[in-house]
């Protein structure tokens, strides 16, 4: 797995259908404040106009310096909306979040077996894996089935075949 950006790395659709004026917070920001250590409420990510809300979707999170870098973004652009700085928390690593371990999670194993979908897990890029470990913790294959229909598109056809694998 690789630890850096990828071109999977990027607002989904089904996001940006279910949410056109981007009010919620995106899954890739999620990933990105869980790998700095940073809780965002919905209402500080509300507060941020629409070129910081792009700032931090396209701010890398890459290894420890960027996740500095991206909190440290964060807290000035909260700071400058007037809002309240926020703690740091536990970053998320392989110890404590199971989207950066190696083994694929049981819950992640079984929301694809119930979506239809195999997966190579070995081969998944970080944020396939965070979304798939959403798709897990909300229990809805159906979204596992469209997170994989977004990711899919991204791949050759071979590459498609090495990662997911439809029954």
């Amino acid at each position: 797995m690789r630890e850096t950006a990828s071109t999977t790395e990027r607002v989904l659709d089904i996001e940006r259908a279910a949410d056109p004026g981007g009010e919620l917070i995106p899954l890739l920001v999620r990933m990105k404040l869980d790998l700095a250590g940073a809780r965002l409420h919905l209402a500080d990510w509300q507060t941020l106009s629409e070129c910081e809300r792009q700032a931090l979707i396209e701010a890398p999170v890459g290894n420890l310096a960027a996740a500095d870098a991206y909190f440290s973004l964060l807290q000035a652009m909260l700071a400058a909306a007037g809002r309240a700085a926020i703690d740091r928390a536990q970053s998320a690593t392989a110890a404590n979040a199971a989207w950066l371990g190696d083994a694929e999670p049981e819950n992640v194993a079984a929301i694809c077996a119930r979506a239809g979908i195999k997966v190579q897990w070995q081969s998944l890029e970080r944020f396939s894996r965070y979304l798939l470990c959403h798709a897990a913790r909300k229990h809805d294959p159906a979204l596992c089935r469209a997170i994989a229909a977004e990711i899919l598109p991204l791949c050759s056809a071979p590459a498609r075949d090495k990662y997911f694998k439809t029954r």
